[in-house]
């Protein structure tokens, strides 16, 4: 079994030193052993944590719903569909999150129509529409 130290693990994992001690402090990942010298030494099962826990993240899951999947793979046992429905739940969220989008690109869009690019900003059409209370 390979021994990393924590800037080693960080190459290794794509994921920054910084970021892996906020996932220890978190107990997203398992603490370190700490040898002799006080140095801490990861293990091939927090290499495997971290590069899980990136991939999570890369699919914008929360720290809660990464957490949920993590005590989910401490429970091999159990049916797969529970993970389905974690996958499924998130799901959901992303759809939530593409229909903010297109309500914002479509508000975007038209503030974008009011503007008159000879006009100073002090006669800006975007920004005095932003500054509104009711928009």
């Amino acid at each position: 079994m390979m021994k990393y130290l924590i800037g080693e693990l960080a190459k290794k994992s794509q994921v920054s030193v910084d970021t892996i001690r906020f996932y220890e402090k978190r107990g997203l990942l398992t603490p370190p052993q700490r040898a002799e010298n006080n140095y801490r030494y990861y293990d091939d099962e927090a290499l495997d944590q971290l590069i899980f826990i990136r991939h999570c993240r890369e699919l914008g899951m929360s720290l809660h719903e990464i957490e949920e999947l993590n005590e989910l793979r401490k429970q091999p046992e159990l049916q797969c569909n529970v993970v389905d429905q974690a996958i499924e739940e998130h799901l959901g969220h992303i759809n939530y999150k593409i229909q903010q989008f297109e309500k914002f690109k479509l508000q975007l869009e038209q503030l974008r129509a009011r503007c008159q690019s000879t006009s100073n900003i002090d006669n800006c059409k975007i920004i005095e529409t932003l500054k509104q209370h009711d928009i």
